[in-house]
């Protein structure tokens, strides 16, 4: 299917008369698409929320404004977009305990993810994605395949094993594959959705590979996720094997065969977040160039575990080491990082051969006329209780327009939460401390990821991280960890 279908767009007068015909709207699409039950009825509330949050809030008192609903179908998903072109997001509105769009959403709690992004001179979106229901792995396997215990005994060395790029037809011996391996405690619960899949696979956002075994069983997969088709950077990830054929050098080949058809697409980099339970999937991405440029505290939710390697459940998110693979050369970039970070982002850029010129802000003039609001993007991961900030546009209000969403955030429970700030625009050095002082801590770097390289800022909620649990396979990684407990503790 396609990266991205608009399926309908009505546009309406902010008028909280014009509401029962968008819930009927939303409904009657959204029934077509495949969502059923207590999901549409749940979709129409929340999107019924979105829409009083433009009427109440988007426009002047007595201005005739307009908004657009927008339904759009994304591989495994249904998106509702409600946008419109009033004023800025104005938080200081939002008395202390009175509650944004953002955090009435986050309340209900019927989305799966909720977007806020700011589109410039085109105004404001919010995005609220529902999951499709798709059959998951347990419709494909038989009561005695559940039942019966995986053999834990290892396979000989020797037996002959295939590695190919991954077909739409595989989708189901690859959740097959991952119940095996995880029981139902994998932390990306796509892969358990065989069509699922089958449709990232054919929009192009996902590009993976598959180990197979001499009878055809898919043993071992990675996967590199797109934001979009033509992207020139991905997330890998998705990494799993067979219990029985750990020690194989499984891993290793599979990622080897991805990084090489990445390369040979013309893509910069991939970067991935590596789990710390084991450090399998670590020396899998050094030994194929990939190195450390951050640890994410706290990123793994605590319900994943992994049979044969980690046999107790574990009550604590797990940390994740941020690593990027350089595959072709990229542009050459000046950078603005924060003096009191400077000397660990400069250890990163080495250690990966970057391209980049370190630059001072004070020595670049300040615009005459600095935007008064921020924009801030968020995406909020309700299920996996971690959420993205970015900072789309610097304001003379940022720090109190991220402390705001910071509050709403933590109210909602949300465990871990993330700020990205461009290295690429000077007030990233001018503002850094500040968001730290919000108790924000420094995480790493992800090359590419918006335009050029972000800073990313990690913030804890009342979580409880095991660090003598954190395992590190590099000297490099060890000290980067080292350098993120001390920032925390600063």
């Amino acid at each position: 299917m396609q990266e991205e279908q608009q399926v309908a767009r009505i546009t309406l007068v902010a008028k909280v008369d014009f509401l029962p015909a968008v819930a009927s709207f939303v409904r009657e699409i959204s029934i077509k698409l495949g969502l059923a039950g207590n999901d549409i009825g749940r979709l129409e509330l929340v999107v019924e929320e979105a829409c009083m949050n433009v009427i109440e809030h988007a426009f002047d008192p007595g201005e005739q404004g307009f908004f657009d609903v927008v339904i759009l179908r994304k591989p495994g998903q249904v998106v509702v977009a409600v946008e419109d072109q009033g004023l800025p997001f104005d938080f200081r509105k939002f008395d202390v305990g009175k509650e944004s769009g953002l955090g009435i959403m986050l309340m209900k709690a019927f989305a799966d993810e909720i977007h806020f992004l700011n589109l410039g001179r085109r105004g404001k979106r919010v995005e609220l994605v529902k999951n499709l229901p798709y059959k998951d792995v347990e419709a494909y396997i038989s009561e005695e395949e559940k039942d019966r215990a995986l053999p834990l005994f290892p396979v000989p060395k020797d037996i002959p094993i295939a590695i190919r790029l991954m077909k739409p037809d595989d989708s189901v011996d690859l959740a097959r594959c991952v119940y095996r391996c995880y029981g139902y405690t994998y932390a990306n619960g796509d892969v358990y959705f065989p069509d699922k899949v089958r449709e990232f696979l054919e929009s192009g956002l996902l590009i993976s590979h598959v180990a197979l075994s001499p009878d055809g069983e898919v043993i071992g997969h990675i996967a590199i996720r797109k934001e979009y088709p033509e992207a020139i950077i991905g997330e890998r990830g998705q990494a799993v094997v067979d219990p029985r054929y750990r020690g194989h050098g499984l891993l290793k080949k599979l990622v080897s065969s991805s990084v090489a058809h990445a390369k040979d697409m013309g893509m910069y980099g991939t970067y991935s977040e590596a789990v710390t339970a084991h450090t399998y999937s670590q020396k899998a991405a050094l030994s194929i160039g990939a190195r450390e440029t951050g640890v994410l505290l706290g990123f793994t939710p605590a319900t994943m575990l992994f049979r044969k390697i980690q046999e107790e459940y574990r009550q604590q998110r797990q940390a994740a080491i941020l690593l990027y693979t350089r595959l072709n050369e990229e542009p050459l970039r000046d950078v603005y990082p924060p003096f009191h970070h400077q000397a660990v982002i400069r250890r990163i850029y080495e250690s990966n051969n970057f391209r980049r010129n370190i630059m001072n802000a004070l020595d670049v003039k300040e615009p005459d006329d600095v935007p008064p609001s921020s924009q801030v993007d968020v995406r909020v991961q309700i299920e996996a209780s971690r959420a993205f900030m970015l900072i789309a546009q610097y304001g003379a209000d940022v720090e109190e327009l991220v402390k705001f969403r910071l509050r709403e955030l933590c109210l909602r429970r949300i465990d871990c939460i993330y700020i990205d700030l461009p290295l690429s625009h000077p007030a990233t050095q001018k503002f850094c401390a500040s968001l730290e002082m919000l108790g924000f801590f420094f995480a790493g770097v992800i090359p590419e990821m918006s335009e050029g390289d972000v800073l990313r800022l990690q913030y804890l909620n009342n979580v409880d991280i095991g660090l003598g649990n954190i395992q590190i396979a590099s000297d490099f990684g060890k000290e980067l960890l080292d350098y993120v407990i001390k920032a925390r503790g600063a």
